[in-house]
Protein backbone atom coordinates (compact mmCIF):
# COMPACT_ATOMS: atom_id res chain seq x y z
CA UNK A 1 0.00 0.00 0.00
CA UNK A 2 2.71 2.36 0.79
CA UNK A 3 4.50 2.21 -2.36
CA UNK A 4 1.31 2.53 -3.90
CA UNK A 5 0.57 5.40 -1.75
CA UNK A 6 4.06 7.59 -2.15
CA UNK A 7 7.09 7.46 -4.21
CA UNK A 8 10.81 7.32 -2.71
CA UNK A 9 10.42 11.15 -2.03
CA UNK A 10 7.58 10.30 0.23
CA UNK A 11 5.35 12.45 -2.76
CA UNK A 12 1.78 11.15 -3.27
CA UNK A 13 0.86 8.85 -6.37
CA UNK A 14 -2.07 6.99 -6.37
CA UNK A 15 -4.63 8.01 -3.87
CA UNK A 16 -6.01 6.01 -1.18
CA UNK A 17 -9.57 5.51 -2.33
CA UNK A 18 -7.96 4.69 -6.38
CA UNK A 19 -5.73 2.02 -4.28
CA UNK A 20 -8.48 0.25 -2.72
CA UNK A 21 -10.43 0.26 -5.59
CA UNK A 22 -7.35 -1.03 -7.71
CA UNK A 23 -6.91 -3.69 -5.36
CA UNK A 24 -10.73 -4.40 -4.91
CA UNK A 25 -10.89 -4.74 -8.57
CA UNK A 26 -8.05 -6.75 -9.81
CA UNK A 27 -8.25 -9.16 -6.94
CA UNK A 28 -12.18 -9.69 -8.23
CA UNK A 29 -10.50 -10.22 -12.00
CA UNK A 30 -7.75 -12.60 -10.72
CA UNK A 31 -10.71 -14.80 -9.25
CA UNK A 32 -13.66 -14.34 -12.13
CA UNK A 33 -12.58 -17.60 -13.32
CA UNK A 34 -13.44 -19.15 -10.15
CA UNK A 35 -16.80 -16.78 -9.65
CA UNK A 36 -18.55 -18.01 -12.85
CA UNK A 37 -17.85 -21.19 -12.10
CA UNK A 38 -19.20 -21.10 -8.55
CA UNK A 39 -22.07 -18.68 -8.83
CA UNK A 40 -24.77 -21.42 -10.91
CA UNK A 41 -23.23 -23.73 -7.68
CA UNK A 42 -24.33 -21.22 -5.06
CA UNK A 43 -27.60 -21.48 -3.70
CA UNK A 44 -29.10 -17.72 -3.72
CA UNK A 45 -30.15 -17.99 0.03
CA UNK A 46 -26.44 -17.54 0.84
CA UNK A 47 -26.19 -14.63 -1.30
CA UNK A 48 -26.55 -11.99 1.14
CA UNK A 49 -24.18 -13.28 3.21
CA UNK A 50 -21.37 -13.71 1.17
CA UNK A 51 -21.98 -10.12 -0.15
CA UNK A 52 -21.80 -8.85 3.86
CA UNK A 53 -18.73 -10.32 3.15
CA UNK A 54 -17.30 -8.73 0.21
CA UNK A 55 -18.83 -5.20 1.78
CA UNK A 56 -17.41 -5.81 5.63
CA UNK A 57 -14.74 -8.19 4.98
CA UNK A 58 -13.14 -6.51 1.29
CA UNK A 59 -14.16 -3.11 0.08
CA UNK A 60 -14.71 -0.78 3.70
CA UNK A 61 -11.37 -2.47 5.14
CA UNK A 62 -9.33 -1.85 2.16
CA UNK A 63 -10.43 1.88 2.02
CA UNK A 64 -10.21 2.01 5.56
CA UNK A 65 -6.20 0.74 5.35
CA UNK A 66 -5.19 2.30 2.50
CA UNK A 67 -6.38 5.83 3.59
CA UNK A 68 -4.99 5.90 7.47
CA UNK A 69 -1.91 4.27 5.87
CA UNK A 70 -1.20 7.91 4.38
CA UNK A 71 -1.15 9.35 7.99
CA UNK A 72 0.68 6.13 10.34
CA UNK A 73 3.34 3.97 9.41
CA UNK A 74 3.50 0.24 8.48
CA UNK A 75 4.03 -1.29 11.54
CA UNK A 76 1.49 0.66 13.68
CA UNK A 77 -1.25 -0.33 10.88
CA UNK A 78 -0.05 -4.21 11.18
CA UNK A 79 0.14 -3.80 15.18
CA UNK A 80 -3.40 -2.42 15.55
CA UNK A 81 -5.16 -5.16 12.77
CA UNK A 82 -4.02 -7.54 15.91
CA UNK A 83 -7.19 -6.30 17.34
CA UNK A 84 -8.63 -8.47 14.66
CA UNK A 85 -9.45 -11.97 17.28
CA UNK A 86 -10.75 -9.16 20.01
CA UNK A 87 -13.22 -7.57 17.59
CA UNK A 88 -14.39 -11.34 16.15
CA UNK A 89 -14.98 -12.20 19.88
CA UNK A 90 -17.05 -9.24 20.79
CA UNK A 91 -19.39 -9.78 17.30
CA UNK A 92 -19.40 -13.30 18.43
CA UNK A 93 -20.46 -12.05 22.00
CA UNK A 94 -23.22 -10.11 20.87
CA UNK A 95 -25.06 -10.98 17.37
CA UNK A 96 -24.17 -14.44 18.10
CA UNK A 97 -24.58 -15.43 21.94
CA UNK A 98 -21.00 -16.84 22.23
CA UNK A 99 -20.35 -17.40 26.06
CA UNK A 100 -16.73 -15.87 27.17
CA UNK A 101 -14.65 -15.94 30.36
CA UNK A 102 -13.69 -13.44 32.36
CA UNK A 103 -10.07 -14.43 30.94
CA UNK A 104 -11.46 -13.26 27.81
CA UNK A 105 -12.91 -10.01 28.77
CA UNK A 106 -9.38 -9.88 30.36
CA UNK A 107 -7.84 -9.73 26.87
CA UNK A 108 -10.18 -7.66 25.25
CA UNK A 109 -10.05 -4.68 28.04
CA UNK A 110 -6.00 -5.15 27.55
CA UNK A 111 -6.04 -5.75 23.75
CA UNK A 112 -7.93 -2.01 23.31
CA UNK A 113 -5.40 -0.38 26.40
CA UNK A 114 -2.62 -1.20 23.98
CA UNK A 115 -4.80 -0.13 20.88
CA UNK A 116 -4.95 3.38 22.95
CA UNK A 117 -1.34 3.32 23.85
CA UNK A 118 -0.92 2.90 20.16
CA UNK A 119 -3.04 5.97 19.21
CA UNK A 120 -1.32 8.32 21.48
CA UNK A 121 2.30 7.08 19.80
CA UNK A 122 4.76 9.09 21.46
CA UNK A 123 6.92 11.52 19.24
CA UNK A 124 6.09 11.82 15.86
CA UNK A 125 8.16 14.17 14.58
CA UNK A 126 10.48 11.94 13.00
CA UNK A 127 7.65 10.72 10.81
CA UNK A 128 6.02 14.06 9.37
CA UNK A 129 2.88 13.50 11.59
CA UNK A 130 0.89 16.25 12.84
CA UNK A 131 -0.29 15.66 16.73
CA UNK A 132 -4.07 14.34 16.57
CA UNK A 133 -3.95 12.97 13.30
CA UNK A 134 -3.09 9.15 14.37
CA UNK A 135 -5.96 9.20 16.68
CA UNK A 136 -8.40 9.47 13.73
CA UNK A 137 -5.84 7.19 11.38
CA UNK A 138 -5.64 4.43 14.35
CA UNK A 139 -8.96 4.73 14.47
CA UNK A 140 -10.10 3.90 11.07
CA UNK A 141 -7.41 0.64 11.23
CA UNK A 142 -9.58 -0.44 14.21
CA UNK A 143 -12.73 -0.05 12.62
CA UNK A 144 -11.34 -2.20 9.76
CA UNK A 145 -11.04 -4.75 12.22
CA UNK A 146 -14.24 -4.76 13.69
CA UNK A 147 -15.74 -5.26 10.42
CA UNK A 148 -13.45 -7.99 9.85
CA UNK A 149 -14.87 -9.50 13.25
CA UNK A 150 -18.17 -9.46 11.58
CA UNK A 151 -16.88 -10.80 8.33
CA UNK A 152 -15.18 -13.92 9.93
CA UNK A 153 -18.36 -14.71 12.48
CA UNK A 154 -21.01 -14.14 8.99
CA UNK A 155 -18.31 -16.90 7.08
CA UNK A 156 -18.65 -19.16 10.01
CA UNK A 157 -22.20 -19.23 11.44
CA UNK A 158 -23.66 -18.45 7.89
CA UNK A 159 -21.71 -20.34 5.15
CA UNK A 160 -20.27 -23.28 6.69
CA UNK A 161 -20.99 -25.08 3.67
CA UNK A 162 -20.04 -23.15 1.54
CA UNK A 163 -16.53 -23.64 -0.68
CA UNK A 164 -13.61 -21.06 0.85
CA UNK A 165 -12.78 -20.06 -2.74
CA UNK A 166 -16.15 -19.48 -4.21
CA UNK A 167 -16.72 -17.32 -1.06
CA UNK A 168 -13.90 -15.23 -1.95
CA UNK A 169 -14.57 -14.99 -5.64
CA UNK A 170 -17.98 -14.32 -4.98
CA UNK A 171 -17.42 -11.70 -2.29
CA UNK A 172 -15.11 -9.86 -4.20
CA UNK A 173 -17.81 -10.03 -7.19
CA UNK A 174 -19.90 -8.26 -5.45
CA UNK A 175 -17.82 -5.39 -4.80
CA UNK A 176 -16.04 -5.30 -8.05
CA UNK A 177 -18.99 -2.98 -9.41
CA UNK A 178 -18.67 -0.05 -7.23
CA UNK A 179 -14.82 -0.48 -7.83
CA UNK A 180 -15.20 -0.05 -11.07
CA UNK A 181 -17.37 2.98 -11.25
CA UNK A 182 -14.42 4.61 -8.79
CA UNK A 183 -11.98 3.79 -11.29
CA UNK A 184 -14.00 4.88 -14.00
CA UNK A 185 -13.66 8.43 -12.97
CA UNK A 186 -10.11 8.48 -11.15
CA UNK A 187 -7.17 9.67 -12.54
CA UNK A 188 -5.33 5.91 -12.45
CA UNK A 189 -4.61 5.97 -16.26
CA UNK A 190 -3.03 9.56 -15.85
CA UNK A 191 -0.70 8.53 -12.98
CA UNK A 192 0.28 5.52 -14.62
CA UNK A 193 1.60 7.15 -17.90
CA UNK A 194 2.56 10.52 -16.52
CA UNK A 195 4.29 9.67 -12.72
CA UNK A 196 7.73 8.29 -12.74
CA UNK A 197 6.74 6.45 -10.01
CA UNK A 198 3.23 5.37 -11.73
CA UNK A 199 4.41 1.82 -12.60
CA UNK A 200 6.11 0.60 -9.55
CA UNK A 201 3.30 1.53 -7.97
CA UNK A 202 0.82 -0.46 -10.32
CA UNK A 203 2.97 -3.21 -9.97
CA UNK A 204 3.00 -3.17 -5.83
CA UNK A 205 -1.39 -2.81 -6.31
CA UNK A 206 -1.51 -5.83 -8.54
CA UNK A 207 0.66 -7.96 -6.26
CA UNK A 208 -1.43 -6.68 -3.26
CA UNK A 209 -4.21 -7.33 -5.30
CA UNK A 210 -3.65 -10.79 -5.90
CA UNK A 211 -1.85 -12.39 -3.55
CA UNK A 212 -2.06 -10.25 -0.80
CA UNK A 213 -6.01 -10.13 -1.16
CA UNK A 214 -7.18 -12.91 -3.77
CA UNK A 215 -4.74 -15.61 -2.80
CA UNK A 216 -5.21 -14.51 1.14
CA UNK A 217 -8.79 -14.79 1.25
CA UNK A 218 -9.19 -18.11 0.24
CA UNK A 219 -6.40 -19.10 2.41
CA UNK A 220 -7.87 -17.70 5.40
CA UNK A 221 -11.85 -18.58 4.49
CA UNK A 222 -10.36 -22.17 4.97
CA UNK A 223 -8.82 -22.01 8.02
CA UNK A 224 -11.86 -20.24 9.35
CA UNK A 225 -14.10 -23.83 8.16
CA UNK A 226 -11.55 -26.06 9.66
CA UNK A 227 -10.96 -24.40 12.98
CA UNK A 228 -13.63 -21.48 14.41
CA UNK A 229 -13.37 -17.95 13.87
CA UNK A 230 -11.59 -16.86 17.13
CA UNK A 231 -8.68 -19.06 16.24
CA UNK A 232 -8.91 -18.08 12.55
CA UNK A 233 -8.64 -14.62 13.24
CA UNK A 234 -5.62 -14.83 15.83
CA UNK A 235 -3.06 -15.47 12.02
CA UNK A 236 -2.95 -11.77 12.90
CA UNK A 237 -0.66 -12.46 15.63
CA UNK A 238 2.10 -12.90 13.20
CA UNK A 239 0.94 -9.47 10.88
CA UNK A 240 2.85 -6.47 13.13
CA UNK A 241 6.09 -8.35 13.05
CA UNK A 242 6.15 -8.58 9.38
CA UNK A 243 4.63 -5.19 9.61
CA UNK A 244 7.37 -3.78 11.21
CA UNK A 245 10.01 -5.54 9.26
CA UNK A 246 8.85 -3.69 6.14
CA UNK A 247 8.52 -0.45 7.79
CA UNK A 248 11.82 -0.76 8.77
CA UNK A 249 13.17 -1.34 5.62
CA UNK A 250 11.98 0.91 4.02
CA UNK A 251 12.94 3.37 6.46
CA UNK A 252 10.00 3.95 9.05
CA UNK A 253 10.61 5.43 12.40
CA UNK A 254 8.70 3.75 15.30
CA UNK A 255 9.02 5.23 19.24
CA UNK A 256 9.11 3.06 22.07
CA UNK A 257 5.29 4.13 23.30
CA UNK A 258 4.83 2.18 19.62
CA UNK A 259 6.88 -1.10 20.87
CA UNK A 260 4.99 -1.62 23.98
CA UNK A 261 1.71 -0.62 22.88
CA UNK A 262 1.98 -3.47 20.14
CA UNK A 263 3.24 -5.82 22.48
CA UNK A 264 0.10 -5.12 24.97
CA UNK A 265 -1.89 -5.76 21.77
CA UNK A 266 -0.78 -8.42 21.88
CA UNK A 267 -0.70 -10.30 25.04
CA UNK A 268 -4.64 -9.14 25.35
CA UNK A 269 -5.06 -11.35 22.15
CA UNK A 270 -3.48 -14.35 23.37
CA UNK A 271 -5.31 -13.84 26.72
CA UNK A 272 -8.84 -14.27 24.55
CA UNK A 273 -7.33 -17.57 22.83
CA UNK A 274 -6.29 -19.02 25.94
CA UNK A 275 -2.64 -19.43 25.41
CA UNK A 276 -1.38 -20.29 28.35
CA UNK A 277 -4.11 -21.75 29.58
CA UNK A 278 -3.52 -25.60 31.31
CA UNK A 279 -6.18 -27.91 30.17
CA UNK A 280 -6.87 -30.22 32.95
CA UNK A 281 -9.76 -32.33 30.77
CA UNK A 282 -10.31 -34.11 27.61
CA UNK A 283 -13.52 -31.67 27.23
CA UNK A 284 -11.94 -28.68 28.75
Amino acid sequence: MKIALFDSAGDPVYSALEVAALRIAIAGIVLLPVTIRSLKQIDRSKWLSILAIGVFGNMLPAYLFTSAQTEIPSAIAGMLNALTPLFTMIVAVLVFKTVISMRQVSGLAIGLLGALMLAMGGNLEGLGIENGVEWWACGRVALATLFYGFSVNIMKNKLQDVPSQSIAAIALFFVLPPATIVLAYSDVSTILMNNTHGVNGMVAVVVLAAIGTAGALVLFNTIIKKTDALTASSVTYIIPVFAAMWGWIYGEELTMMHLFGGAVILFGVALVNGVGKKKVGPFD
